[in-house]
């Protein structure tokens, strides 16, 4: 991922015509903005001037985007009434809700998600990053809070050539361990003592010469695994036909960030940006996740990549 610091200053210039839009009066959202060898580009109603979009960004009927040579923006209408697909061939497009209710097609849940996607935090006033130290801490990864759908596959970053240990602990004390562990995702074994539900955990991870690295979770009951796995079920391109596959990624992120569902939230989002690295909303969504888990650099990261390939120019 490129490295880039994040300015304050420009931060601030860039957010505050997005801030200025109140929630309540959008009609969409931006969740998609493929630059390519051009770019995409929003005018807000009543402003003069084309600017640089922020991913996520809510729209009101009026407001206008563009995309020139192969540039391409997608916009979710909300209320579950679809997308629509900016390209050169009907710029400028002005925003304007699909006359008539939401599309039968689409299942409850997508009108719902649209306006959890606009509540996320849009932020992308960082304090600058600070240069990696040759010799790499440990970062415990996942799962760092919130809950799971089944045992944990633990994860985190630091030197390849260190080796390390992890420990998970119960109520009652240590319930397993493991150690001259090279870095590799570890899942939890079945031949370790047996998670339950609803039960908070923790987890360790220990290498010489840093300070021990801690995580916790918990587990959902079946009965929750079972309706998460039926909703996440309903929202695949099978299901919503017509929906861009990274609009339908950055919903079902959406979805689990609002079940607490932290550590599936990430590994969709990766999956989705090893396809796609140049997704800005992707970037804006692991960010969020690694805000919410307490790991504001690699959040930082993610928001300074954002924002770079939302307002990059040919």
């Amino acid at each position: 991922m490129r490295r880039r610091v994040l300015f304050l200053a420009a931060g601030l210039v860039l957010l505050t015509p997005y801030l200025c839009q109140a929630a309540s009066e959008a009609v969409a959202l931006l969740t998609e903005i493929r630059a390519g060898q051009g770019e995409v580009r929003v005018k807000l109603m009543g402003e003069a001037d084309w600017k640089a979009p922020l991913p996520l960004l809510s729209l009101r009927a009026g407001d206008q985007l563009r995309a020139t040579q192969n540039a391409a923006a997608v916009v979710l209408f909300t209320g579950g009434q679809g997308t629509v697909t900016i390209t050169p061939g009907n710029s400028p497009y002005t925003v304007q809700p699909p006359a008539g209710a939401a599309s039968r097609e689409s299942p409850p849940i997508v009108g719902t998600l649209s306006r959890i996607l606009m509540g996320k935090k849009k932020d992308l006033n960082y304090v600058p990053l600070t240069t990696r130290s040759a010799k790499q801490p440990p970062l415990a990864l996942s799962p760092r809070g919130g809950k799971l759908l089944g045992p944990p596959t633990l994860e985190w970053s630091g030197s390849d050539r260190a080796r390390y240990a992890v420990r998970v602990f119960g109520p009652q004390g240590l319930l397993w361990q493991q150690s001259d562990l090279s870095r590799r995702p570890l899942p939890y074994p079945a031949s370790a003592p047996a998670l339950s539900p609803g039960v908070a955990y923790r987890w360790e991870l220990e290498t010489k010469d840093f300070p021990v690295e801690k995580g916790q979770f918990s587990l959902l009951a079946p009965r929750e695994v079972a309706d998460v796995r039926q909703t996440l079920a309903s929202l695949v391109p099978a299901v919503l036909p017509g929906y861009p596959k990274n609009t339908i990624v950055l919903m079902r992120a959406g979805f689990l960030l609002d079940k607490e569902l932290l550590a599936e939230a990430r590994q969709e989002l990766l999956s989705a940006l090893a396809r796609d690295p140049d997704e800005p909303g992707l970037h804006l969504m692991l960010g969020e996740v690694y805000e919410q888990t307490g790991l504001p650099g690699l959040a930082g990261e993610e928001f300074d990549e954002a924002q770079f390939l939302s307002s990059k120019t040919p």
